[in-house]
């Protein structure tokens, strides 16, 4: 089903709105995401558009990576801290995946078998390679599955699940302190 211009527009509008009277503090966040969104669906700046998806996200991610590698010293940086950081981010990722599969097992059955539990695998945030490998393990499996676009957009909620987690979790902290 085709989804219109207007409710493209519309939605990162809305998602905006909506996250940031639920999260205030991931409002800087959405809003950015959903700006991008809305430059690439409105189409009345096509320059700027090609701009933010392909120069711009290459400088920056060049320049951030040249920022935070430049003030890293191996002293400050392996510490047990960061090695329990890292182990945690770790779990996180391996229990996400693993809930939304069995999470999509789930829907598989409650469906009558018409959910692959593949797309569960995609829900997190780490865009696009989730939803790429959903689909690449569903074609080894069967050549006939075509996983990605649902896979995308597991994947895309599983971003603004997680900004807006992690908005919930700045909030929560600010409260405490």
């Amino acid at each position: 089903k085709e989804v219109s211009k207007t409710v493209r527009i519309l939605f990162p509008i809305c998602v905006t709105v909506v996250v940031s009277l639920i999260a205030p503090k991931a409002s800087p966040l959405i809003a950015s995401l959903m700006f991008g969104n809305l430059i690439r669906e409105s189409g009345v700046v096509e320059r700027l558009n090609d701009s933010a998806q392909n120069e711009l996200a290459n400088l920056t991610t060049l320049f951030l990576g040249l920022v935070i590698g430049s003030t890293m010293e191996g002293v400050a940086f392996i510490k047990s801290t960061t090695l329990l950081i890292l182990g945690m981010g770790l779990l996180a990722f391996v229990l996400d995946t693993f809930g939304g599969v069995m999470l999509g097992k789930l829907m598989y059955v409650l469906s009558g078998k018409k959910f692959n539990p593949l797309i569960g695998a995609a829900g997190i945030s780490a865009f696009p390679m989730s939803a790429r490998i959903v689909q690449k393990f569903g074609q080894e499996y069967d050549s006939d599955n075509h996983l990605l676009m649902h896979a995308m957009g597991a994947n895309a909620a599983g971003q603004l699940g997680s900004v807006i987690a992690g908005g919930v979790v700045l909030a929560v902290i600010a409260g405490v302190m």
